[in-house]
């Protein structure tokens, strides 16, 4: 049975944010369940090249630590071949949420609604859908396109869980495969005026 309300919202989105695509984040997932962990970053893979190829433009985010007033923390590299490109678009932000960096904000703003995916979504993923909602955003989750860490008394898969569905309280939760159709090109179908 498809899910109407979560098609629909997922067809709405024109812009992909990838969140934490980098080793440091990557390497932390990977120790919980490298499995599953493996066919998230597929999944984000699938989702770029399917933005790229529509047109759909991409934000990646990444944390920023500032050590002092002018000086920035070393930052960990992109994941291999989930990099942004230089047509995408990179947001640091200092708070979970994207809309902590101003610029995420002025350009979601502008365009109302995205779908998220990537690393950390028991944290960042879940305060953006929370900060967009506030905003009246539409956001579309990518669930399996996305991971959380393990907690003291949770592990990764059940964490991921309850982020989801804390998630689905604030946007639309969908599969990757979901959002591909929803956002692909369909053919204007009509009437053939004949003269």
């Amino acid at each position: 049975m498809i899910n109407l309300r979560s098609y629909v919202g997922a067809s709405t989105s024109r812009l992909l944010v990838m969140v934490d695509l980098q080793t440091r984040g990557c390497d932390e997932l990977a120790q919980d369940n490298p499995q599953d962990l493996a066919r998230v970053l597929d999944n984000c893979s699938a989702a770029i090249r399917h933005a790229r190829a529509n047109g759909i433009p991409i934000a990646f985010t990444r944390p920023c630590k500032t050590l002092g007033l002018v000086e920035r923390g070393v930052q960990s590299p992109w994941l291999q071949g989930l990099e942004p490109k230089r047509a995408d678009m990179v947001f640091e932000r200092q708070h979970p949420s994207c809309y902590g960096n101003s610029l995420f904000s002025d350009v979601v703003s502008r365009i109302e609604s995205f779908a998220i995916g990537g690393l950390g979504a028991e944290e960042i993923c879940l305060a953006t859908a929370i900060d967009a909602a506030h905003r009246g955003h539409h956001v579309t989750f990518l669930s399996d396109a996305s991971a959380s860490r393990q907690r003291p008394h949770a592990d990764a898969c059940t964490v991921h869980g309850v982020a989801t569905s804390a998630v689905e309280l604030f946007a639309d939760v969908a599969t990757t495969s979901r959002w591909l159709v929803a956002t692909a090109p369909r053919p204007v179908r009509g009437h053939v005026w004949m003269s």
